[in-house]
């Protein structure tokens, strides 16, 4: 399933209705998603707890109840708080709390959230139609001009947007009205919203201007469903309820449920586990070493997200040594997979083939993909120059991950010295500043369109493309995809594009893995959230 601007003119009789409004939306709410892009199944919130081996956990139909204080717990807090300089991660899952979007997505489809509604008249122009009853935090409305700001603030390098590849490809935002905001393309492009769906959050020009970045990233100020009552980096992070919330649940009510969510730091899974079972959290993302010993456990149930997460090694493509193919073909061969997937993955997961899910429509048995080969790790790595072995540093946020790896390429005569960074750190100085030739790193699978993908990775202006490359090449290939009208046609071309990145060894993807969240028995209404299934979705989060 994709959608885009070929897919809503057809679904719209070839334009005679082209204008989208989802006035059901608007008074009915949000549907939350329980799949990955466009995945099947039955994509309603279940009254049960979660899901257990991909099965759902049935229980008689309850009316949600209202109130209460929903206590979950992560490793570490937000890399950064102000929602459009959210470095990914589990970021989003605690941005869309009190930061939500524009549009999103729903079953798969492009469709408004706190707007009320939107139209693309023609491949180079959007047009949104704002809700007059949604305000900010500090009480500024959401207005066109509010659209404008966050648009322009978000091509600022110096901010290092997370979506400021898709904020460039705004030429500019006209207001003909406070509640209208009409975005002028730089360039014809009928996929533009498969990038401007996540990047479309607004922030308060008011707050912004008031506080500046940095005390604003202290204390930011959006419009959702709670609001933040404060942020300590060691301790407790605190949402809550947004009273003057207008946006309803789809049966009616008026939302959030919960009084107030509160994050909890525990670095240790054993502890984080060891709190969820004696009921002192009510939720946590699971380390997969504790999936059976939760499965397995009374009061407990698992949410999960099958095939919502990959793993990778990233290289400074544009900097010695890894701009050599040759060193990157021998890191990809001297990588197990197998391997790995059972150190890591406690064989829940897979060898990754560039950031496809399994239900991805661009898969293809025929796509390639690297595999051990102790042989031409050595071949390769003599070619690239390098007979006798290399010591390469390498960044991570993920330490377990960086050790597997470490040990796996020491066996090819390539010694990596890690170093272990905060999410932010590892942000500015490898992905910004390429300090470390490579890093580990992980992210959400891909199972629709993929022009998001690489123009984020791929693409010049992309903040997860490390050492920010200008890959004018990359870039031509991308912008072939935003006039391509048909599926068959993005298809060959996404196929095309992971050939190459195959030929390059732009990347060194390992496995990938499905995301389980743990509950409590009493904890109702958590999904995946749809598009970035490693974040579990809370806004029809309710306590039995």
């Amino acid at each position: 399933m994709a959608d885009n601007y070929w897919t809503r003119l057809a679904d719209n009789k070839m334009g005679r209705r082209r204008f989208i409004s989802r006035a059901g939306l608007a008074t009915a709410g949000v549907a939350a998603a329980g799949t990955i892009g466009c995945g099947g199944g039955d994509n309603s919130p279940s009254d049960a707890p979660g899901t257990s081996g991909g099965q759902t956990q049935t229980q008689p139909a309850a009316a949600p109840k209202r109130g209460g204080e929903l206590i979950m717990a992560r490793a570490t807090n937000l890399a950064f708080t102000d929602p459009q300089r959210s470095s990914g991660g589990t970021d989003p899952g605690f941005n869309r709390l009190y930061a939500e979007t524009l549009l999103h997505r729903e079953n798969g489809k492009i469709v408004p959230y706190i707007a009320q509604a939107y139209e693309q008249p023609d491949l180079a122009t959007i047009t949104i139609k704002l809700r007059p009853d949604v305000k900010f935090g500090d009480g500024t409305p959401v207005n066109a001009e509010a659209v404008r700001f966050s648009i322009e603030r978000g091509k600022d390098e110096k901010l290092a947007a997370r979506d400021r590849a898709a904020m460039l490809l705004v030429e500019r935002v006209e207001a003909p009205d406070e509640f209208t905001a009409v975005l002028k393309l730089t360039r014809p492009n009928g996929l533009f919203l498969d990038a401007f769906t996540t990047a479309n959050i607004l922030v308060s020009p008011t707050a912004v201007t008031r506080l500046g970045v940095d005390a604003f990233n202290r204390q930011p100020v959006a419009a959702g469903p709670y609001t933040v009552k404060e942020i300590v980096q060691d301790g407790d992070t605190v949402f809550l309820k947004n009273p003057t919330w207008p946006i309803k649940a789809p049966n009616g009510d008026a939302l959030p449920y919960l009084d107030k969510i509160v994050n909890k730091i525990i670095p240790q899974s054993e502890a984080r586990t060891a709190a969820l079972t004696s009921g002192e959290i009510n939720l946590i993302t699971v380390d997969l070493a504790s999936v059976k010993q939760i499965k397995s456990t009374p009061n407990l149930a698992l949410v999960e997200s099958p095939s919502a997460s990959y793993q990778i090694l990233e290289f400074i493509t544009n900097k010695a040594p890894t701009n050599s193919v040759a060193l990157r073909k021998a890191i990809n061969y001297a990588i197990n997979r197998n391997e790995l997937n059972q150190q890591l993955a406690f064989g829940l997961g897979k060898p990754a083939v560039e950031s496809l899910s399994g239900d991805s429509w661009v898969a293809d048995p025929s796509l390639p993909s690297y595999a051990y080969d102790a042989a031409k790790a050595q071949q390769f790595l003599a070619e690239a120059g390098y007979p006798n072995g290399i010591e390469i540093k390498m960044a991570t946020y993920s330490p377990a991950q960086a050790e597997a790896l470490q040990a796996q390429l020491a066996k090819a005569k390539i010694k990596t010295v890690i170093d272990s960074l905060e999410l932010a750190v590892y942000q500015d100085l490898f992905r910004a500043k390429a300090e470390y030739p490579m890093g580990t790193a992980g992210s959400t699978t891909e199972s629709g369109e993929m022009y998001q993908y690489f123009l984020q990775r791929y693409g010049s202006a992309g903040r997860f493309s490390p050492g920010r490359p200008q890959n004018k090449d990359w870039d031509a290939e991308i912008t072939k995809l935003e006039t391509m009208a048909t599926q068959e046609e993005r298809k060959k071309q996404y196929q095309a594009m992971i050939r190459l990145s195959y030929e390059q060894a732009y990347r060194a993807f390992t496995i990938s893995t499905p995301v389980f969240f743990g509950v409590t028995s009493k904890v109702r209404g958590v999904v995946p959230l749809e598009g970035n299934g490693t974040n579990a979705d809370l806004r029809l989060a309710w306590l039995a």
